[in-house]
């Protein structure tokens, strides 16, 4: 019987597979995702600030676009993902990159290989924080820096956060809308099952895993409609 780890690993390299045509289309494309991926790059940038990138690694890559927008800061581009098919739409997207289908617990560099390490919007679909963040850490130069964008808090939606009711009229208002337009509800989920954090339980983890962490903050979001 496969371990918790493996089994949600193959749900979502089958999942990402058989979508994989979709996936701009769903995550890249969209209005609100180009907001958020200027609002993290821009982040990015912020928090690396002076500092020279030679190597750089994303954990969960996708089709490459942000790490595509890597090359604006980084000599060399790595990206690795464990869907295949996903990974052949980026390498054919962003020649320049460096892909690799691979696990992110089980990471094919070697120790101290990467100025930085990110992981963008992805983890959450890992299963395997612990283990990931280890993995991070290992390839991860001395000095280097680790940044993790795009993470979803498990408090959200909870009634005591103020977001939650916004939230709520936005997907009543979206909602809404979709009936006036007619839009089409995609046929499979636009997403696989994922996990969520509690913001004080994720800065512990990274903690043990052997970071310095040096900027923390979380902030509530819209879901992301398509």
């Amino acid at each position: 019987m496969p371990d918790f780890y493996s089994q949600k690993s193959k749900e979502q390299k089958d999942y990402y597979n058989q979508t994989a045509q979709s996936y701009d289309k769903w995550h890249v494309d969209t209005p609100s995702a180009k907001i958020v991926d200027f609002w993290n790059f821009s982040n990015l940038q912020k928090f690396i600030k002076g500092k020279t990138i030679n190597k750089s690694l994303e954990l969960g890559s996708g089709t490459g676009r942000l790490a595509n927008s890597l090359l604006e800061i980084s000599q060399e581009v790595y990206g690795v993902d464990q869907s295949s098919e996903v990974l052949k739409i980026a390498g054919e997207k962003y020649p320049r990159l460096n892909l690799t289908c691979a696990e992110v617990v089980d990471l094919p560099y070697d120790d101290e290989y990467f100025d930085l390490v990110i992981i963008n919007g992805s983890l959450h679909h890992f299963f395997a924080i612990e283990k990931t963040l280890t993995e991070a850490y290992r390839v991860l130069k001395i000095g280097g820096s680790f940044v993790l964008l795009g993470e979803p808090s498990s408090e959200f939606l909870k009634p005591y956060n103020p977001f939650f009711y916004f939230w709520l009229i936005d997907r009543i208002i979206c909602k809404l809308l979709a009936i006036l337009k007619k839009t089409e509800t995609p046929s499979v989920a636009i997403e696989p099952d994922a996990e969520s954090y509690k913001p004080w339980v994720l800065k512990k983890q990274l903690t043990a895993a052997g970071f310095e962490v040096k900027t923390f903050y979380s902030y509530d979001y819209f879901v992301r409609h398509n």
